[in-house]
């Protein structure tokens, strides 16, 4: 993928975090007029980063640093790692834990509930997977926090797919729904505005992310590194939308 190129600069602003006040200071905009609140989470901006730049909840406290109003980090292969990681974040950006296909969640789920702000299921659909979500949901009644749960849908929906999943969020207790930019006025248009959506996209302008909240998008995760089109890429975009 095209970001990956761009990794080695985080990982050494990861080891010298006496530059994050620096970078702050050049790249971070959390403007009090974009800032929002959703799913119990108060986000600073709406522009966020997508699963896949950061893989193992390693770099970010170093993304949190270019205004990132929250991280997907993931999808989470192993799940331990990345609890290590977290449990030294100095950054208060929001972090989202992406959790993939697997025959059984619960260990996952269970293991790094209370190390992220919000868990992304980044599943298929299907009956196992739903009652496999049902009891993810229940379990989330035993905690002392209720975190956020997502539902990341795949980007080859049929409509009967579409309407079959978005039937089952609404009725289930799943908080929003992050999908791609392609869908996100059929989501929308399908959910009445029930549950928030978050689209994802390859993002290189202010424009094209403005574009995506107009068409009903709450939120929006880049998909590419903050650093593939610029690090003041999400400075940029949360300038242009409060100048809107």
């Amino acid at each position: 993928m095209a970001f990956q190129k761009n990794i080695p600069f985080l990982s050494v602003l990861k080891h010298t975090p006496f530059l994050y006040p620096v970078v702050r200071a050049l790249y971070d905009r959390r403007p009090i007029s974009l800032a929002k609140r959703l799913m119990g989470l108060s986000f600073s901006h709406p522009v966020g980063v997508a699963a896949g730049v950061d893989r193992r909840g390693e770099l970010t406290d170093a993304m949190a640093c270019f205004s990132p109003a929250f991280i997907e980090i993931g999808p989470l292969h192993d799940v331990r790692f990345a609890i290590q990681n977290l449990q030294n974040r100095t950054e208060e950006t929001l972090v989202f834990g992406n959790l993939s296909n697997a025959k059984d969640l619960v260990p996952d789920f269970t293991l790094i509930y209370d190390f992220v702000d919000a868990i992304v299921l980044n599943v298929s659909s299907g009956t196992t997977v739903s009652k496999s979500i049902d009891h993810l949901l229940e379990l989330r009644r035993y905690n002392d926090t209720n975190r956020p749960i997502i539902f990341k849908l795949f980007p080859d929906l049929s409509s009967e797919n579409l309407d079959e999943i978005t039937a089952y969020m609404l009725g289930s207790g799943i908080d929003g729904v992050m999908i791609g930019a392609e869908f996100v006025d059929r989501i929308r248009e399908k959910t009445q505005g029930l549950l928030p959506v978050i689209a994802t996209a390859e993002i290189s302008s202010p424009e094209r992310a403005a574009q995506l909240l107009d068409t009903g998008a709450d939120l929006v995760a880049v998909t590419n590194s903050p650093f593939h089109y610029g690090p003041r890429l999400i400075s940029r975009i949360v300038k242009y939308l409060d100048k809107k």
